[in-house]
């Protein structure tokens, strides 16, 4: 039974409820997982970083010569919140040595989970369905056939491309070690934008999925 995490607002009713509902899904599915909340980091609890990520202009990232575009942000401490929210589980995946499963609180499980059967050069894998849940998400479907996936190409490869939503997936330790490092040398980036295809050639997708987005509104982008 593998260890799950959903990242909440603890202090938030509207962010409990849904991650309340995640709980329950899991239960309904009657899937393999022990899960438990996850209290979230905020823009009054963050802590200080080199955040590279543009929030004006276009740019061209001189360490990955990858093509970055500012996400629409009213806030952006609630976007380095969001970042460090999962970087905070990236280290605790690494300090205990196992895999973990990372859920932010609007996934909702439809399927029973049960771990499928990996090889080593799978470091972390998405068990979400992008349709809804990412830009281009039919795309993105339709290039999935069942069982791992790469993450398919759905925009020009210099652009930064990974988990669908980045909300429900599963990482190993050595994948997390290696995710911590890339954080720290290239400079702070979104969570869903530094764990990339180009960036984590571990970075997997599987299908048949295992859980959607309940479809609320982003908490990092208003």
């Amino acid at each position: 039974m593998i260890k799950a995490f959903i990242i909440t607002l603890m202090k938030d009713a509207w962010s409990l409820s849904y991650a309340e509902r995640c709980l329950q899904s899991i239960q309904d599915t009657e899937s393999d997982i022990e899960a438990t909340l996850f209290n979230a980091t905020t823009p009054e609890t963050i802590f200080p970083v080199a955040w590279t990520w543009p929030s004006g202009k276009k740019i061209t990232c001189e360490k990955t010569n990858l093509f970055l575009k500012p996400y629409k942000t009213y806030d952006i401490n609630k976007r380095i919140a969001a970042a460090q929210s999962h970087y905070r589980l990236w280290q605790m995946c690494q300090s205990m040595n196992e895999s973990i499963m990372i859920l932010e609180h609007d996934a909702l499980f439809t399927n029973k989970f049960v771990t499928p059967i990996n090889d080593n050069k799978i470091g972390a894998y998405s068990i979400n369905d992008p349709r809804g849940a990412t830009f281009k998400s039919k795309d993105y479907h339709q290039k999935l056939q069942e069982g791992f996936n790469n993450v398919p190409w759905v925009a020009p490869q210099n652009i930064p491309q990974g988990l669908p939503g980045h909300s429900a997936y599963v990482i190993t330790p050595w994948a997390a070690t290696d995710i911590i490092e890339k954080q720290n040398r290239i400079g702070w980036w979104p969570n869903d934008a530094i764990m990339c295809r180009q960036l984590c050639d571990w970075l997997y997708v599987y299908k048949p999925y295992f859980t959607k987005t309940q479809g609320i509104k982003s908490t990092t982008s208003k």
